[in-house]
């Protein structure tokens, strides 16, 4: 697991990395008549401190390229240390990587905004005027790519979703629907963000209407066929483990005969947790990352294509509004609309930070983001060495690992097997953690129902505590210690009841086990 998860974090730092450094760098060239984002009249466009403060940029900017590049990989080193300390670190890596790319893009737009006004630089002509060009407004929500591609797309992926919600399961694989939902919540996302392009994309960039028409027509076709690719390789993935999934248990509860409709949709066997299906896993995670690609592969030739047919544009229009982006980020109260396109990130949108909608979103945005991180770390951190501790009293059995435990008061316990290793059942973590070292928390089962786990991977033997209301697994990294819990346990009950009816040790296939208590 450990090597996969290098693999794909390693392949991520680098596509991430990439799409940054063609995102923000793309407005160095002068395009549009804007430098950094910023209107500067072309006969000043290589003016020596113009070309200076592009040239300081460029320079910072691959500065943080390649110390991100260097450390990210580093980084991706420590997943065969710790996964738990690797994803606390992967998290501050990218919150740290985050601001300090938009603060350096937004202080050269700035200075860059500084020099404009310092000397002058305004245009009257161009100043706050906004041009509307009949002919493209006419084909407003027209696009040879229609957005009804993605109904298809949401309703295929529903239907895979239905098993996991109505089939008669012992056990509903709680990550299964979570991850149904967060398919259908991204295509969803897709096909309001394709409507979206299609009614808004109509900039006027030119005298020329033909072109006008041409441009914006490119632009929607291409930022629809990423919202489809992206839509449609998303749903790819899900389907596939979806239906690996469901293959899986069917298959093992009906190993006898074949598989029927009525087994998918009454299915008796357990769901196994995705994480126990690690192959499907690493395939769910390769196809969603071809869904990145497919995503900004189209944007980023949309980009491409329109500065070619700019280039060629003899009757420009520009619209100097720097005033709104001089901060860097788009704040104009006169303009009604929430969604602007984002001038210092190529091919992105941005919020107008004047209206309340944006403010509402964006705050309630960074509170959830806030949220998330504090929440992770507070999960995560326990455990780090995680360590199981058990407490024997003479009534009852304490035990506990990173942030939960279990008190068992003997006079509850129904049975206790001594097992070589854990049974032979499709255990789903619901709330816990779960690693090549350790089992930590709840799960579920369909042969034992609701479990708490602390048990160490590859420690044997386990102790199985049935009570009236749950089971527990566990053991210690000591096979002498787990003996001697188990020991503790029947003796402690023995001198109570002067019975060992309910207690009994158990092997499961036969394994070797030469220390078996008598």
């Amino acid at each position: 697991m450990s090597i996969a998860l290098f693999i794909i974090f390693l392949f991520m730092n680098f596509f991430i990395l990439l799409i940054m450094k063609f995102v923000y760098t793309s407005n160095y060239s002068y395009t549009e008549g804007m430098l950094l984002g910023v209107h500067i009249p072309k006969e000043h466009s290589e003016d020596e401190t113009v070309l200076n403060i592009v040239a300081a940029a460029r320079r910072k900017m691959n500065r943080i390229i390649w110390i991100n590049l260097i450390l990210g990989t580093a980084l991706c080193f420590v997943v065969f240390w710790d996964i738990i300390i690797f994803v606390l670190a992967y998290t501050i890596w990218m919150i740290a990587f985050c601001f300090l790319i938009t603060y350096a893009n937004n202080s050269a737009h700035r200075k860059m905004y500084a020099l404009k006004m310092k000397n002058d630089w305004i245009i009257p002509a161009q100043k706050r005027k906004r041009y509307i060009d009949t002919n493209v407004s006419a084909l407003i929500g027209n696009s040879e790519i229609s957005f009804n591609y993605h109904g298809i797309i949401i309703l295929v992926e529903l239907i895979c979703l239905l098993p996991f919600v109505i089939g008669k399961s012992a056990v509903i694989s709680t990550t299964m629907i979570i991850m149904g939902l967060c398919s259908v919540l991204m295509s969803l996302t897709s096909m309001i963000l394709h409507i979206y392009v299609n009614r808004h994309e109509r900039t006027v960039y030119s005298s020329d209407t033909q072109l006008n028409q041409t441009v914006n027509r490119t632009m929607k076709i291409y930022k629809g066929l990423a919202m489809l690719i992206l839509s449609a390789t998303n749903a790819v993935a899900w389907v596939y483990i979806a239906i690996d999934t469901l293959i899986h248990c069917i298959s093992s509860a009906n190993k006898s005969r074949q598989i029927s409709l009525s087994d998918i949709l009454n299915f008796k066997g357990a769901i196994v947790d995705v994480s126990l299906c690690s192959s499907a896993l690493y395939v769910y995670i390769f196809i969603q990352t071809l869904a990145a690609i497919g995503l900004f592969a189209p944007l980023l030739m949309a980009q491409s294509r329109k500065r070619e047919l700019l280039a060629a544009d003899t009757q420009p229009l520009y619209v100097d509004d720097d005033e709104y982006w001089k901060t860097g980020y788009y704040y104009n109260p006169s303009d009604p609309h929430v969604l602007v396109q984002n001038r210092l990130q190529s091919g992105n949108y941005t919020f107008n930070y004047a209206t309340r909608s944006a403010k509402i979103f964006t705050g309630l945005t960074y509170i959830l983001i806030t949220a998330c991180i504090v929440w992770t770390i507070g999960v995560l951190v326990p455990f780090i060495n995680v360590r199981i501790d058990t407490q024997l009293d003479s009534d009852r059995l304490i035990v506990s690992a990173a942030i939960y435990s279990s008190e068992v008061y003997f006079d509850d316990i129904e049975e206790v097997q001594l097992l070589n290793e854990l049974p032979d059942d499709d255990f789903v973590r619901t709330n816990g953690g779960a690693t090549d070292e350790y089992l930590i928390g709840h799960f579920k089962s369909s042969t034992y129902g609701k479990c708490e786990m602390y048990v160490y991977a590859d420690s044997y033997p386990i102790i199985m505590i049935k009570t009236r209301d749950e089971v527990i697994f566990l053991n210690t990294r000591d096979s002498d210690d787990t003996y001697s819990i188990f020991e503790s346990i029947h003796s402690c009950d023995n001198a109570k009841t002067g019975t060992m009816d309910k207690y009994a040790i158990i092997f499961l296939r036969n394994a070797p086990c030469s220390d078996t208590p008598a």
